[in-house]
């Protein structure tokens, strides 16, 4: 639904602040210690982001049927159609989370900015062109074990600890645009440029190894593995917008190639290898529904699905693959457009999803479930929105994969729009 700009009322943030909220969470960003993810995103092609929203995560995650010129989503391009103003757009949010495993509890925390958009009109309300940074799948993990080797020539125990650490990101570039073709009916269509890199260090470290004639020095040994990613994909979409009670929209990426290039390097043994493989990536589809049963509120749900039963790769995560899926379902209260007192203006939201992750752990497949609220204050002559959402995530099980972890998340994004002709 395309809204005016004119007669909105109710908190307001200034248009100026937004390079303000922007540095901050740069500053903060970079004043944190080494950020971590959970357990289960030691090992695999990595955890899956939050793509959405602030908007969409606080109603659950679901965004795919949705067209607002003044607070526009990127989950599916074909809403784009609708803007009159350049949009900048950036998403970032804050975990604290809490991860239990055999070996007891630890914490991690981190702060995380995985989309920035940039979209125009070409033709205002019929024609958009847009591009953007998306990291769509992230790894940061760290974790020092205390252990004991006994070395199979002299028959010493010998006592250490072994630090394993795997960091990495592969994010896209899609580069597309959105078009109305009738009225009610939009379409759109980008190229996405992959990318990416993937760390995986393993350290042995000896305490005091000590030497003799029969017991020579114990050296600490290091085995490093970097994979570099490239290749492209497509993503099309459409939008119908029959009515103004109801939407439904859809995507579709096709299966596509990956390159991937690694190096294994072993210090203190001095030996390193070269090597290439191909990920060959399963499709990837996403549908969802709006309705508009009264006034300002919004019912709405996305599904998500891609068959990673079909991913080939390297052969130690293919072992574990399986089909990943997501279900996302909520409510908004949109912005209000009469003067009232206090935030009875302010848009509400609140919502659900369940996800299960694209590999199994410990031999069993990993469940995400999710509940979600969320607001928004939107720019003085509704120039854009300031977005948060504040949720609560329940992944794994610790019978099931021998890990489970629960996640409080702070997700903000802020929109801007710019009337550039």
């Amino acid at each position: 639904m395309s809204v005016s700009p004119h007669g909105s009322t109710g908190p307001r943030v200034s248009w100026s602040l937004i390079p303000v909220f922007a540095m901050l969470l740069v500053i903060w960003s970079g004043s944190r210690p080494a950020a971590a993810q959970t357990p289960f995103a030691i090992g695999n092609i990595g955890q899956r982001t939050t793509l959405e929203d602030a908007r969409m995560v606080g109603r659950g995650g679901w965004g795919m049927a949705v067209t607002d010129s003044l607070n526009p989503g990127f989950k599916n391009l074909a809403s784009l159609y609708s803007l009159r103003h350049l949009v900048l757009k950036f998403t970032g949010y804050g975990d604290n989370v809490e991860s239990q495993d055999t070996r007891g509890e630890r914490m991690n925390s981190r702060v995380f900015v995985p989309d920035v958009r940039v979209a125009g009109p070409v033709i205002k309300e019929r024609l958009a062109l847009t591009a953007g940074l998306v990291v769509h799948r992230s790894t940061q993990y760290h974790t020092l074990i205390d252990t004991t080797w006994t070395a199979s020539v002299w028959g010493d125990s010998v006592i250490g600890s072994e630090q394993f650490e795997r960091i990495g990101n592969r994010f896209r570039v899609p580069v597309g645009g959105a078009l109305k073709i009738l009225p009610g009916l939009a379409v759109s269509g980008s190229v996405n440029i992959e990318a990416g890199s993937l760390k995986g260090t393993v350290n042995n470290f000896f305490n005091n190894p000590g030497y003799s004639a029969n017991n020579p020095f114990y050296q600490t040994n290091v085995k490093e593995t970097k994979d570099e990613f490239h290749g492209t994909s497509q993503t099309w979409g459409v939008l119908l917008n029959p009515s103004s009670w109801f939407q439904v929209g859809a995507s579709w990426t096709p299966a596509h190639k990956i390159e991937a290039d690694r190096k294994v390097t072993h210090f203190g043994v001095s030996h390193r290898n070269s090597s290439s493989y191909t990920m060959e990536m399963p499709a990837e589809y996403m549908a969802g529904v709006q309705l508009r049963p009264f006034g300002r509120f919004r019912l709405g749900g996305d599904a998500h699905f891609q068959e990673f039963s079909k991913f080939t790769g390297p052969d130690e995560w293919m072992a574990d693959m399986e089909d990943e899926f997501s279900l996302s379902f909520g409510m908004e209260r949109m912005q209000g457009r009469i003067r009232r007192g206090g935030f009875s203006n302010a848009p509400l939201r609140v919502g659900a999803s369940f996800k299960r992750w694209a590999y199994r752990v410990g031999g069993n497949v990993v469940d995400e479930k999710t509940i979600s609220v969320g607001t928004g204050f939107p720019f003085r002559q509704n120039l854009g929105e300031l977005d948060l959402a504040f949720s609560y995530s329940l992944i794994g099980d610790l019978e099931k994969n021998g890990v489970e972890s629960t996640v409080w998340r702070l997700t903000l994004s802020v929109t801007g729009l710019e009337r550039w002709w």
